[in-house]
């Protein structure tokens, strides 16, 4: 039968896979004498101009990257009004394939996995090209003469940055949706997309890889978005696998649903993986720096003996300043034993130095007895022990014992500044930034600001707290903050504090209005976009009110130095102004007053909003609304996914 020949020259051979958008081919390029891969549109989707648009994008948005661990395409076209892109032909599975037959990959699998991934991660993000729809699906395990080799396949629903501006609401591809349970909460809520969310998505590949579970894995899609904005997920400790040690923090921030909070490339997020595969398996480190031509010979012998012991790695120098070059070329060393007296430089000097190539490693000195005045002032200088010559070799390992415990306790103190993190999610931003600026005497202190102030008010809470749970209507007000919080300080707001179902931001500095008014476009958009598609009974379906005022604020330090309860927080009519109106609006509504209106520089279009009772015991007082045309996202479809 005569091969059926599209475009011209590609004659189609066999289908070799489908999915929603279309079905591919091996074809032969007649043109080139190749083999090549062709994506024909699905003929169903043909006669929608959308789908040709996206179709089209998925080539010319591949074309703008060339990279191995990218699918490269060759050639577009449309043949009798059917468009097709020639992409390289690819021998292999895809990782969905993969991990459906063998359910977990170990750690160094996983490692080679994302070093390959995020390599194309960050060559597509240099290029200004967010994927959206990174699953495993859609990352292809090529056979090759050397392997394998990881290919990112269909860039069918990738954003561009030409695509739109920084507004919310101009993005332009809100109704092309994604896999949910690889999506991030900004981009289940509508934002702008950003390079974060593919590592995002990234993320729980990784999760899925090492321990068989996706992080979120309701199987009501609704819910699952909800879930994905709002819930914590099962830490890998929990499924009592053997993992390595330190996953559990690593997924903490590959998975935090603030985005600013996440590791901030594909390349820091591997490199940090790539850590923990390290330490898992790496043993204690030890240089040994002396110029004794026999020196490495009998350590050699002593620890190979003790190859029940054997938990060090022996890396020798013969004189201070090759031990610097080790130092350089082993940045994971845990103790330098080092000899006093030594050509080109000695101990003591090679002491000064150690803290310069590697702070954390510690230093031992080796001397004859009579050289004690030289180990006095090694000491002096920071040498945490010392040996006497010839070594005592019982002497010496429980000596590498007790400097190993200090090291790693040493360690543990160098990652502190991480673990207190934990007290920027229970203090105030304004109290940190104030101990920052003036230190503890400087929180009482009080300055006069002009600031932008904004209430956020859940609408109608008071009543889901009266008629449900206590852990739901929790829940409920939570699932909102998440939403909330992460757009106010996008664009340096300051959460001063949670008033009952409320948030209140400050904004000050350069254009504190602008951006707060920014802000809380965002905010809407995205409460607006995750209610459609979360549905009618989820936590977004309450709406939001927004209260926005600016001028004169007191700064200060509020509270009862008595009792110990203190608090920095902003003061004045700005602040009333704001909480008044953020109770006076109705559900999505941003209101505001005309001072506002006349001082906003950006393009934020105002509208009367009629005669309100703001003020308590007062006249009832025009007000304005912040609008903009916004386009509403389509509702949610049915199927997880609506790109292949």
């Amino acid at each position: 039968m005569q091969a059926h020949i599209i475009g011209g020259r590609y004659a189609l051979r066999r289908e070799i896979g489908h999915g929603g958008m279309g079905v591919v081919w091996e074809a032969f390029d007649q043109m080139l004498r190749r083999t090549v891969a062709i994506k024909r549109m699905a003929p169903q989707n043909v006669a929608s101009a959308e789908a040709r648009r996206r179709f089209a994008q998925e080539a010319t948005t591949i074309a703008r990257v060339r990279h191995e661990h990218i699918v490269q395409v060759h050639d577009y076209g449309i043949d009798q009004g059917s468009p097709f892109i020639v992409m390289e032909l690819l021998e292999g599975e895809d990782l969905e394939s993969r991990l459906r037959r063998v359910h977990q990959l170990p750690a160094a699998a996983v490692l080679s996995l994302l070093r390959q991934i995020g390599a194309g991660l960050d060559a597509a993000s240099a290029a200004g090209i967010v994927h959206r729809d990174l699953k495993p699906a859609n990352i292809f395990l090529a056979r090759n003469a050397c392997g394998e080799s990881v290919k990112i396949l269909d860039f069918g629903i990738g954003w561009t940055r030409h695509e739109g501006s920084d507004d919310p609401s101009s993005e332009p591809s809100s109704a092309q949706f994604g896999t949910p349970a690889y999506m991030s909460p900004e981009q289940v809520r509508g934002a702008i997309p950003h390079p974060l969310t593919d590592l995002w998505s990234l993320g729980v590949i990784a999760y899925r890889a090492l321990t068989g579970h996706l992080p979120f894995s309701l199987s009501d899609v609704r819910a699952l978005i909800v879930s994905i904005c709002t819930d914590p997920f099962p830490m890998p400790s929990s499924f009592a696998l053997d993992l390595p040690p330190g996953l559990d923090r690593f997924f903490e921030r590959a998975l935090a649903k603030d985005r600013s909070r996440r590791f901030q490339s594909a390349r820091e997020l591997v490199s940090a993986f790539a850590a923990l595969c390290d330490a898992a398996t790496r043993r204690a480190k030890i240089l040994f720096v002396d110029d004794e031509p026999d020196i490495q010979l009998l350590l050699d012998l002593h620890f190979l003996k003790k190859t029940d012991r054997a938990a060090y790695e022996l890396v020798f120098a013969a004189n201070g300043q090759h031990a610097l070059d080790e130092l350089r070329r082993h940045p994971d060393i845990d103790v330098v034993v080092t000899d006093l007296n030594m050509p080109v430089m000695g101990g003591l000097a090679l002491l000064e130095r150690v803290p310069e190539v590697n702070p954390l490693a510690r230093t031992v000195i080796v001397s004859a007895y009579g050289d004690m005045t030289n180990i006095r002032l090694a000491m002096n200088r920071g040498a945490f022990d010392f040996l006497i010559k010839p070594i005592d070799f019982q002497d010496l390992e429980a000596t590498l014992v007790k400097t190993l415990r200090h090291v790693e306790e040493h360690r543990r103190k160098a990652r502190s500044n991480e673990e207190n993190e934990m007290l920027r999610r229970f203090t105030s931003a304004a109290v940190i930034e104030r101990l920052r600026s003036h230190g503890p005497a400087g929180v009482a202190a009080s300055e006069a600001l002009e600031a932008t102030v904004v209430f956020v008010d859940v609408h109608r809470f008071t009543r889901v707290a009266r008629e449900r749970p206590p852990a739901e209507a929790t829940r409920v007000l939570n699932a909102n903050f998440e939403v909330i919080v992460p757009e106010l300080l996008a664009q340096g707001g300051i959460v001063d504090k949670f008033v009952g179902d409320a948030v209140m931001a400050v904004f000050h500095g350069p254009d504190h209005l602008d951006r707060a008014l920014q802000a809380c476009l965002s905010v809407r958009a995205q409460i607006e976009t995750i209610a459609q598609r979360a549905g009618d009974d989820s936590p977004y379906a309450h709406g939001v009110c927004v209260g926005l005022s600016t001028g004169d604020v007191l700064a200060a330090g509020v509270g009862s130095h008595a009792c110990g309860q203190l608090g920095y927080t902003v003061l004045g009519e700005a602040v009333n102004a704001a909480a008044h109106l953020a109770r006076a609006a109705l559900p999505g509504e941003i209101l505001v007053e005309e001072a506002v209106c006349a001082r906003a520089r950006r393009e934020v279009k105002f509208e009367a909003g009629g005669v309100r009772s703001v003020w308590p015991r007062s006249e009832p007082t025009p007000v304005y609304r912040v609008v903009r045309s916004e386009p509403s996202p389509p509702p949610l479809a049915e199927q997880p996914t609506v790109a292949t």
